[in-house]
């Protein structure tokens, strides 16, 4: 439930800087601000959505904190909806926090995770998935990530579920109507179909076929390096990401545990796991460690199989290769510096494109332009995704599309079965209840403040 006090919080990330700001959002904001701004002017009209230069004083007056430009935002022209004011100061630790305490002792109150992100939803400033995408491309990690979650933001889903939702909406009053005057209806008349049904449909299909490209869009793909001991698998992580990430010795078994880093190729950021040489175990830690990897490579997107192309192949690389057949996988055959030692033919059996097998040296850096081309590929990976279209990359939009998809289809069913129309019209309800858990229409509480709460503060 929104709440109608006056919250405040350092909207700027922690640590030093230029500029700070601390955002204020509710019905006190001016009155309070105005109690310890100093303007710089003779006059300061507040008239809304301008700056007003001056100083932060104590509430006595005695004392000046800093000097700032502070700006204000009249309801309902605001980012929350409410009177918001915004403090920008120097960005010193030590002084937005002074300025916050004295805020809060003359009667704000902290904000809590998103609640100004919340209080703009209750204030219908934005829908439940506009917010989401805020938070989102607040920690987008590459410029095709932010640009979808920006489109997002702008109401490009908002505006593809209101149009499923208005279509359903039609298809709903006409099986409402059915109920009513079924008696005087043949029941030898064939069942027709409802081409709203069928028209929104085709935009659930549309959405939820967007999910995969999406993922990999805003999370990346999450690429498993695996392999026998001693065939370079940290000499590949450290040559792709550029530094000395693990560590390489002639020992087998040297890495034991996993050891993560990641990097960002043709805009899809690469969460990169090396990880211990698949071998029998020697002792209880080693085993624990490859343990991980069969654990880490059954959720991988894809999966590296390192092989050693100046020594014979081994029945651990068969063993491997086997192993993960049915995976998606790359072939990465290292030490191309050195004398081949096997044919490529030696692994035809295992059924794996020439596309997927990529011949590099770690220690020397060849073959790492194509590597990268080939991970993209395999992992489905677009270089020049249309981040501007609308698109579904939130686990929990995905989930509701599905649930009113799998309820649309039921209704269709329903009606060229000749069912009562009882039967459509309840699938249609709860397909348009499903939409609306996405927009933030009909949305339990729990729920509710459970995505708000993951924002961070001052958001």
């Amino acid at each position: 439930m929104l709440r109608q006090d006056t919250i405040t919080a350092i909207a700027t990330p922690c640590g030093v800087g230029g500029i700070g700001i601390i955002r204020i959002s509710g019905p006190r904001a001016l009155e309070i601000v105005r109690r310890v701004f100093k303007s710089s002017s003779k006059t300061c009209p507040w008239e809304s959505h301008f700056l007003y230069h001056g100083d932060i004083v104590s509430a006595d007056g005695q004392t000046t904190l800093d000097e700032v430009l502070v700006s204000f935002m009249r309801k309902p022209k605001s980012f929350t909806g409410e009177d918001v004011v915004e403090i920008n100061c120097h960005g010193s630790p030590v002084i937005m926090q002074q300025i916050l305490a004295l805020l809060i002792n003359l009667g704000c109150r902290p904000a809590e995770p998103g609640e100004f992100s919340q209080r703009a939803f209750f204030n219908n400033k934005i829908d439940l998935s506009q917010a989401e995408a805020l938070a989102a491309m607040v920690a987008a990690p590459t410029p095709q990530a932010f640009a979808l979650n920006l489109a997002q933001l702008k109401g490009n889903l908002s505006a593809e579920i209101d149009k499923a939702r208005g279509l359903l909406i039609e298809a709903l009053a006409l099986q409402e109507a059915s109920i009513d005057f079924a008696e005087d209806v043949s029941g030898e008349e064939a069942p027709a179909p409802v081409p709203q049904i069928n028209e929104a449909t085709s935009i659930l299909r549309k959405l939820l076929s967007t999910y995969e490209e999406a993922k990999i869009i805003t999370q990346g793909l999450n690429v498993v390096i695996t392999g026998k001991p001693n065939v370079g698998k940290s000499s590949l992580l450290n040559a792709l990401t550029g530094r000395k990430k693990a560590i390489v010795t002639d020992i087998p078994g040297t890495t034991r545990d996993l050891i993560v880093d990641e990097i960002v190729v043709h805009g899809t950021v690469l969460s990169l796991t090396d990880t211990a040489g698949i071998r029998r175990p020697e002792d209880a830690i080693e085993e624990e460690g490859i343990a991980l990897v069969w654990e880490k490579l059954a959720h991988a997107d894809l999966a590296l199989v390192v092989l050693d192309g100046s020594i014979p192949l081994s029945s651990e690389d068969e063993e491997i290769m086997a192993k993960n057949k049915n995976t998606n996988t790359l072939i990465v055959i290292n030490k191309s510096d050195l004398p081949s030692a096997w044919d490529i033919k030696k692994i035809s059996h295992f059924d794996i494109s020439e596309k997927k097998i990529v011949k590099i040296s770690a220690k020397f850096g060849t073959g790492l332009m194509e590597l990268k081309k080939a991970i993209i590929d395999a992992g489905g990976a677009s270089t020049k995704p249309d981040t501007g279209l609308a698109m579904i990359s939130n686990l929990r939009h995905k989930q509701a599309l599905e649930r009113a998809q799998k309820n649309v289809m039921a209704a269709s069913e329903a009606i060229l079965r000749d069912n009562s129309p009882e039967i459509a019209a309840f699938e249609l309800r709860e397909a348009i209840d499903n939409l609306d858990e996405i927009t933030g229409r009909k949305i339990n509480d729990e729920v509710l403040d459970k995505i708000f709460s993951s924002f961070c503060i001052g958001k």
